[in-house]
């Protein structure tokens, strides 16, 4: 095989592995069943299950694709969905998937369906949550925009600087890559370098949670913007919008 088709090939898996999914309440068991899938399809799933850490992490990141425990509580699944679509917040036309037990499953169907959002029944059969990911292909906005950024964590014993890549930014916040787990609320200063053409943007922001990968170690977090320096707030939401499909 020759280099440049070995550059080409990952260049390909690069731009096709730019979807990402947050799994909120989700049992393990169905989760186990429904990762793969995600993943053949070149997802980037992560797991959370207390509803009110996955509520900050969507009020600051967007995320393409969410996947809902119909049981979750603090908030609620109705509380929590209110919030994904609210004006503003970066999820808001992100595509969602509710989790309901079957004796819910109809209810929930009825209620919650629409446009950007699906019911499956927690004991669907593999079909259907083939199904099911297919649908969320088609639904999911390209949401994900990866730059590269310079950190400087804020500790109480020095600072740390570190250089890495976004995992996707909103207006409102980015998911990072970071394999060392700073505290959560731990503060960072930031320099978001964008794409030539575009100014650097620098500000303030806090964690609101870490990511883990599969085998449990810490690989990413969630980062809310806290303040901006100059016109950074104006220049980053120009930025996002020239992106947009």
């Amino acid at each position: 095989m020759s280099l440049v088709h070995t550059l080409w090939c990952s260049l390909k898996r690069m731009e096709q592995k730019i979807r990402n999914v947050l799994a909120v309440g989700v049992a393990p068991s169905f989760y186990r069943r429904f990762e793969p899938l995600l993943r053949r399809e070149h997802f980037d799933v992560d797991r959370i299950s207390e509803g009110d850490c996955a509520l900050a992490l969507i009020q600051s990141v967007a995320i393409d694709v969410l996947l809902i425990g119909h049981s979750i509580s603090n908030p609620s699944v109705v509380e929590f969905l209110a919030e994904v679509r609210k004006k503003g917040c970066p999820c808001r036309r992100s595509a969602v998937l509710i989790v309901a037990p079957e004796p819910l499953w109809q209810e929930a169907e009825a209620q919650f369906t629409n446009g950007y959002t699906r019911v499956v029944a927690v004991d669907a059969s593999d079909q259907e949550l083939a199904d099911q990911v297919s649908s969320l292909l088609r639904m999911a906005p390209r949401l994900s925009v990866r730059v590269t950024i310079r950190l400087e964590a804020l500790l109480e014993d020095g600072s740390v600087s570190l250089m890495t890549q976004t995992e996707n930014v909103s207006s409102g916040g980015m998911l990072v890559r970071m394999n060392r787990p700073y505290g959560v609320e731990s503060r960072l200063r930031f320099e978001i370098l964008l794409p030539e053409g575009h100014s650097s943007v620098t500000g303030t922001g806090e964690i609101v949670r870490h990511t883990v990968d599969r085998q449990g170690r810490s690989n990413g977090a969630g980062i809310r913007f806290v303040g901006f320096d100059y016109e950074g707030e104006e220049r980053l939401k120009a930025f996002l919008a020239s992106r947009r499909p």
